[in-house]
């Protein structure tokens, strides 16, 4: 009887201390709501497409039992997705093992620190914290996951807290398209006009008159002589240019008219030229008599002739005098640069009788003439035909040619217009697939970058243009890692566009410092805007969108997160509704933003994102 009683009494002290053990990790339970759990910076940021998350935590005193294990684990859910993050021990003064200990008499603090890859969606994530909480001599260090924690004896939730609500991700709004490398228009307007020569008009004349002073001065009919003999002995031009001026004095309309006739004089002059020397160069080559008139009309016809009134010449009225011994010349010069209305720079110059006198004897009659200028190096089209036959005819023209036609336009679409026929018609010229893919590129057209691109890398391996691009659609396709290795490759290969691309890169990484090392001399920029945001300089970063050459979508967005940070509501709004104007789809993006979530109740603020 007396065994059985002892038993018993240690049978009941034994479920004594099981049950006290218990109790004590659920009073750890029951005051889990005394534990502060921080995040920082709250809400969680993403920078480098990486969110950092930090949970600073306060334990008071009196509560971390000195036999107890408290397991971390959070636990990052958004509406399409999950993240678990690492876990983390929490132990009392009497267990062995890793962890961090926390005194039960005068509580403590702990740090918890991990690194997630920020995912689209994230915006409106939330984190939340269901610590474990177990007895135990040592740590159980094979716990790797929340339900194996679970499975230790005695083991119970402490309690799941919502410890922060979003991710703000303006990080990420930096603007992948850089600086595109194109390959060069190698097409040049020609300017092998090797023979030249000036008729001189009189005064408010237009018709030829070889006895015109200056015409004896200048030896003018000797100049057409020399022209004339050139194409009878030698070869007949491809082109000649035809162009008249007027001297600036009397009136402008009258003057634009006679600087027309002068050019007709011309025209008809050269006209005659070719006709007298291309009969003597039949004659020369011994055509038949029946025949040169025909040989002449088809020589002829391969000529361009183009004609061009100028009107007033004050350009070369300013150089005349400024070559010239004139006393008052630089007053002169400040009149006609200073003086927008015409008639009445003329008439201030009157007004110098003396120097008006020496003016009208020795520069403007140089300026009344017509120029005849020969070009023996093919006929060349205007840039208004290279620009139309680009878009409607691109087989006739020449590779430098479409090359060229593109950099006349400043229509993206039409300009991948014209690449694309430049790799259609001309497969092993690597430019027209780089253009093509850089182009394809600014205008997010992905698939199509890679083909024209990853093509145009064939063609010319290690190119530094075709490379910096390469690093750019990697960014677009979100890898980070292989556009930083096309950026070092393309800087070793001298691209100076992967000096400036590279800042995107290091923007990516979060290395805001050396991105604006990266851009240093590049004063306004978007991406520059974005560091200085996000480096705090929030003021900095209002001037350098102001002075963007481009005020986009992007930029006024950019600008109403600024203003959102400095409480300030008329900037946010005008801005805001500005960006939503030029594009729609940021209506979406600022009723999730978190930059806005002060303001999402604030009557202008849903003017612009609800309508």
């Amino acid at each position: 009887m007396r065994k059985t009683i002892l038993r018993t009494l240690v049978i009941g002290m034994g479920f004594a201390l099981l049950a006290a053990s218990c109790g004590s990790i659920k009073t750890m339970q029951k005051k889990h709501d005394t534990v502060r759990y921080q995040i920082s910076p709250n809400p969680m940021e993403a920078h480098g497409d990486k969110v950092v998350v930090t949970i600073n935590g306060n334990i008071p005193e009196k509560y971390f039992q000195k036999n107890a294990v408290v397991y971390l684990q959070p636990v990052l859910t958004w509406e399409t997705g999950e993240v678990i993050l690492s876990p983390m021990n929490l132990k009392g003064s009497k267990v062995e093992g890793n962890g961090k200990t926390i005194d039960k008499s005068s509580g403590g603090r702990f740090v918890y620190k991990d690194t997630v890859a920020y995912r689209q969606g994230m915006e409106s994530a939330k984190l939340y914290l269901n610590p474990i909480a177990y007895k135990a001599k040592e740590v159980n260090e094979a716990n790797a996951t929340w339900s194996e924690a679970m499975e230790n004896p005695g083991a119970i939730k402490l309690g799941n807290v919502k410890i922060a609500e979003g991710v703000n991700s303006t990080s990420n709004r930096v603007d992948i398209r850089g600086d595109l490398a194109m390959a060069p228009a190698n097409y040049k307007v020609s300017t092998d006009q090797i023979m030249t020569t000036d008729i001189y008009f009189t005064v408010n004349m237009s018709d030829l008159n070889w006895n015109n002073k200056l015409n004896k001065k200048m030896d003018a009919k000797r100049g057409y002589e020399s022209m004339k003999s050139y194409i009878v002995n030698n070869q007949v031009p491809r082109q000649i240019f035809v162009n008249a001026w007027a001297s600036p004095e009397g009136e402008e309309t009258f003057n634009i008219g006679l600087s027309k006739k002068r050019a007709e004089t011309t025209v008809n002059l050269v006209e005659r030229m070719l006709t007298e020397a291309l009969t003597e160069r039949a004659k020369a080559e011994n055509i038949k008599k029946n025949d040169i008139k025909r040989y002449v009309e088809q020589a002829k016809q391969d000529v361009v002739i183009t004609s061009s009134a100028k009107g007033e010449d004050w350009e070369n009225f300013i150089r005349l005098v400024e070559g010239s011994s004139l006393k008052e010349k630089n007053t002169v010069i400040n009149v006609v640069k200073s003086q927008p209305d015409k008639i009445r720079r003329e008439q201030e110059i009157r007004n110098m009788s003396v120097v008006f006198s020496q003016i009208e004897e020795e520069i403007l009659p140089t300026l009344r003439r017509g120029e005849i200028a020969f070009n023996f190096s093919g006929v060349q089209k205007t840039e208004q035909e290279i620009a139309k036959m680009a878009m409607s005819d691109p087989d006739k023209l020449t590779y430098d040619e479409l090359m060229y036609a593109a950099t006349l336009t400043h229509n993206y679409a039409s300009k991948l217009q014209i690449y694309t026929a430049a790799t259609e018609r001309f497969a092993s010229e690597w430019g027209g697939w780089n253009n093509a893919g850089a182009v394809a590129l600014y205008l997010n057209q992905l698939d199509d970058a890679k083909r024209f691109l990853e093509t145009a890398d064939k063609l010319s391996p290690n190119n530094g243009e075709i490379l910096s691009n390469l690093a750019l659609l990697s960014l677009a396709l979100k890898d980070t890692e292989a556009a930083d290795n096309y950026i070092q490759q393309s800087i070793a290969a001298g691209n100076e566009q992967a000096q400036m691309n590279e800042a995107i890169v290091l923007i990516k990484q979060g290395k805001y410092e050396e991105a604006a090392e990266k851009l240093d001399g590049r004063k306004c920029t978007y991406n520059l805007a974005l560091i200085q945001l996000l480096t705090g300089n929030t003021g900095n970063a209002i001037r350098t969108l102001d002075c963007c050459m481009d005020q986009t979508a992007e930029v006024y967005y950019l600008r109403a997160v600024c203003y959102a940070r400095l409480d300030d509501v008329p900037g946010l709004t005008k801005n805001l509704k500005e960006a939503c104007k030029q594009e729609p789809s940021y209506k979406y993006q600022a009723k999730n933003d978190l930059e806005f979530k002060r303001y999402q109740s604030l009557i202008e603020f849903q003017n612009i994102v609800n309508n």
